[in-house]
């Protein structure tokens, strides 16, 4: 993968600045309007999530639901979040970080922490991905098994992008990748 963007010949740059990761990174009155909007939905996605009406709509393979334990309230969070799944892991982009409440919520509680994946309900366990290779293969299957997402996301575009020649430097210095593995 490019990772300087310099090369004439080289791919674009992800995320593109008319992207949603880009302006959330970026643009602090974006961040916290997105911020409202998705808390808002949230309100209402969660709990159809868990009556398992979401999925039977196909909304599950696509967005699951992450539940913590708050680490101030203590009380149970449900967060309809978006996901990619390599062979048996599940892993989520946060363009908050490590300063997401659901973030802060699993390092509270670790031994808290469950996925409900389309009709699926099952407890999880958690790491942050780190390392450049794995954050590159994570990004690869995002482009290629989500490329709506990917657009979405990043500005990506599968009739013209190529992730071997893009430069994803940004998103691998800036968002938070965290990949669960059921237990």
């Amino acid at each position: 993968m490019q990772t300087t963007g310099t090369d004439k010949t080289a791919g674009r740059t992800f995320p593109t600045p008319d992207s949603n990761m880009y302006k959330i990174l970026t643009d602090p009155e974006h961040r916290k309007a997105f911020q409202d909007r998705v808390k808002s939905g949230n309100k209402f996605m969660a709990p159809l999530y868990r009556l398992r009406i979401l999925p039977l709509f196909g909304m599950g393979g696509q967005i699951m639901l992450l539940t913590t334990r708050g680490r101030v309230s203590g009380k149970r969070r449900d967060t309809p979040i978006g996901y990619v799944r390599i062979d048996e892991t599940i892993h989520v982009f946060s363009g908050w970080g490590r300063s997401a409440d659901w973030f802060k919520n699993m390092q509270a509680h670790p031994d808290e922490v469950f996925l409900q994946v389309g009709l699926k309900r099952f407890p999880t366990r958690y790491e942050v991905v780190e390392e450049p290779a794995a954050l590159e293969t994570t990004l690869e299957h995002l482009v290629t098994q989500n490329p709506k997402g990917a657009k979405m996301l990043f500005g990506w575009d599968p009739q013209t992008d190529r992730f071997k020649t893009s430069d994803f430097s940004m998103v691998i210095e800036k968002v938070l990748v965290v990949r669960f593995f059921p237990t």
